[in-house]
């Protein structure tokens, strides 16, 4: 019998189109076929809930926020999914996450906010055990956004504010031990390092 997941919480962070959400799903079908029904997959933002609807809204420029209020609501969406995450550890599963409040702490600092008020926003929350950040070029990003025709948001419209962002996610790494990958090679060379990286006991 496989040994089960202990309830890790782990977190692919990184700029807008640098693989994350493609590295969630593979790492989500990989650990599933080894511990089936242990593993829950988790996307933020979560624009399913009214909070979401209203993240969606400024991201798309359809409504005008400050950016504390933008950063408040990016938390608040996290704070909505709470208690499904704390359920998800209680059960001792793997917990993926594909973003958390890592990205409120570089996308804030971008927005020129405090450190510390970004912190506190998303204290209480459940503390993660790995964080993993796919390193990967703004204009790589960018072009990956064109090439797929997504609808870019105002943080991905903006190339300078993108390359602030990726210096910050840089010097944070430094600063609380976060793990990084550069995202520009192969899926699945990316998806070796990630699962290098978790060490989960097969």
């Amino acid at each position: 019998m496989n040994e089960k997941p202990s309830g890790k919480l782990i977190v692919i962070e990184g700029l807008d189109k640098s693989g994350k959400t493609t590295q969630s799903k593979l790492l989500f079908e990989y650990y599933m076929n080894i511990y089936p029904g242990k593993v829950d997959l988790i996307s933020f933002p979560d624009y399913t809930t009214r909070i979401g609807k209203e993240i969606k809204s400024f991201l798309h420029a359809e409504i005008e926020y400050s950016n504390e209020v933008k950063h408040i609501l990016l938390s608040a969406n996290r704070w909505e999914k709470k208690l499904v995450i704390e359920q998800s550890i209680k059960k001792n599963n793997l917990v993926l996450l594909n973003r958390y409040y890592q990205s409120n702490l570089v996308y804030g600092l971008a927005n020129n906010l405090n450190l510390e008020w970004l912190i506190n926003l998303d204290k209480g929350l459940p503390k993660e055990n790995v964080v993993i950040v796919l390193d990967i070029d703004p204009t790589i990003s960018n072009e990956r956004g064109q090439v797929n025709n997504f609808i870019l948001d105002e943080f991905e419209k903006n190339k300078a504010f993108l390359e602030k962002a990726r210096d910050i996610y840089l010097e944070l790494a430094k600063k609380f031990k976060w793990n990084i990958i550069k995202a520009d090679s192969d899926v699945n060379n990316i998806l070796k390092k990630i699962v290098n990286i978790i060490e989960i006991p097969k």
